[in-house]
């Protein structure tokens, strides 16, 4: 298994404890008032296509939500990869054709501060993530 630093360990564990909050605090009530939306739906249409048509309009929202959530998400993550592909980047321009062992071990060294780096800077992003995923989620 590869070294994974410090940083980067610490940008999944608030990116997942990010998640988990949204989760509790959007996403579930969203959920569950799309459920209880759904069964008023069996209640109050007249034919299939009605009903189909209602829950299809209780889950908008939390689906809405659910897609924004995915896209803000996947956007972090392709921005985080792309600082790893620089610290590969930087990594191989160092290295020459053929590596001896401490070449390879100081381009590993130089690999593990740069993404230690990267980890640095995309855990200071976590919050305002966080901040404009709760404010995109509370005008749906």
């Amino acid at each position: 298994m590869a070294f994974m630093p410090q940083s980067v360990q610490d940008v999944q564990k608030a990116m997942e404890s990010m998640i988990e909050d949204i989760q509790k605090k959007i996403l579930i009530p969203k959920q569950k008032e799309a459920f209880l939306c759904c069964a008023k739906c069996c209640d109050t249409v007249s034919g299939p296509r009605d009903l189909e048509s209602c829950i299809m309009q209780c889950s908008k929202p939390s689906a809405d939500s659910q897609k924004v959530i995915q896209q803000a998400l996947g956007d972090f993550q392709e921005r985080f990869q792309r600082a790893a592909m620089r610290c590969q980047d930087e990594v191989k321009d160092a290295l020459g054709f053929e590596p001896s062992h401490s070449d390879q071990a100081r381009a590993q060294s130089k690999f593990d501060s740069c993404m230690e780096l990267a980890g640095k800077e995309f855990l200071q992003k976590v919050p305002k993530l966080k901040a404009d995923l709760l404010a995109a989620l509370q005008r749906r």
